[in-house]
């Protein structure tokens, strides 16, 4: 296996100096767009929305405290993987100046969701922990930590194909699974609440966040396109593959549960289960398309067509038209 490109194990002294022609030119452009794009929960006045929040129902209150409570430690999970797992494994110093811009922007989120359950005097030690004591989402953090954890504890080394295997299972894992379809799919709820008018600024801050995501869903697609591209043994192992693939539509059917417990029998924020159900399967079949897979659900169109609604056009001009085809808002 040989010893340079994007992951291995090197000296500090080593790739400290940056080409003007890097070795994987679509890092430093990621790392430019992102660098672009950071933000700071303080310029958001959520403040306003208190009085929405203390007017929401039990049932939408549920929802908005759910979502927060997920992605406040999912946020930190995020972090962690990217710290303990893959990330002392790059090599390439752009591939680490996206990453490691990640890992701040991460902070950032984490700090939104915070200053969030502070604003509203949220119980912060209940929705911390939610992802311990509600089952399906401590399974949907679960899946991500079992995997990055081999990593964490010796098992990924990036000179077998074995260890490059683990190494993109856990990418896989962290920035799509998690980032591009668990965190896609509780968008949908934010977008849905300032849709009906509610939480307008806190979903402002949301969107801030998607553009995030979509770009850390970048980084995740092009270092497994890399990593196959170095790898070739990766794709002829076609039960490997069909891993891959199953664990893509494992992670989506077991949204599915998670959403239908929230959303069955009832409409929530105009929202009903069958349509989030719809937009999964789209979102996952954009994920599997973006990997080289055939779509498994063939849902081609989005169909909650409030997500294309005018103030979501800034994403389309942010990403300058070319990369809606990863993110397909």
């Amino acid at each position: 296996m040989h010893k340079s490109g994007l992951i291995g194990k090197t000296s500090v002294r080593e790739n400290i100096i940056i080409s003007e022609n890097p070795v994987f030119p679509v890092f430093k452009e990621l790392y430019s767009k992102q660098k672009k794009a950071i933000w700071f929960p303080e310029e958001l006045n959520i403040q306003q929305d208190v009085l929405d929040y203390k007017s929401l129902s039990p049932a939408e209150k549920d929802v908005f405290d759910m979502a927060v409570g997920y992605f406040a430690s999912s946020e930190l999970l995020v972090g962690n993987v990217l710290v303990n797992g893959f990330f002392p494994l790059l090599i390439d110093p752009y591939a680490k100046m996206s990453y490691t811009t990640q890992m701040f922007v991460e902070n950032i989120h984490s700090d939104f969701f915070e200053i969030i359950m502070q604003t509203f005097e949220m119980d912060r030690d209940k929705l911390y922990r939610i992802t311990q004591t509600d089952k399906l989402l401590y399974e949907k953090q679960d899946i991500i930590i079992r995997e990055v954890d081999k990593l964490t504890y010796g098992k990924g080394d990036p000179y077998t194909v074995e260890g490059r295997k683990q190494i993109l299972k856990s990418i896989l894992l962290n920035n799509i699974v998690m980032e591009g379809i668990f965190f896609y799919s509780t968008f949908a709820h934010f977008f849905a609440m300032k849709d009906t008018g509610k939480m307008k600024n806190v979903v402002s801050g949301v969107e801030l966040v998607l553009i995030d995501e979509s770009l850390h869903l970048l980084n995740g697609i092009e270092a497994i396109l890399i990593l196959l591209e170095e790898t070739p043994e990766i794709v002829e192992d076609q039960a490997f593959v069909e891993e891959i693939r199953r664990i893509i539509t494992d992670s989506t059917e077991l949204e599915f549960k998670y959403i239908e417990r929230m959303f069955g029998g009832k409409t929530i924020y105009g929202l009903t289960y069958k349509e989030l159900e719809r937009y999964l399967k789209y979102i996952t079949d954009r994920r599997l398309e973006e990997l080289g897979f055939e779509p498994v659900y063939y849902v081609d169109e989005n169909p909650l067509k409030f997500l294309q609604k005018e103030d979501l056009k800034k994403l389309t001009n942010f990403f300058e038209v070319s990369s809606t085809e990863y993110t397909n808002y």
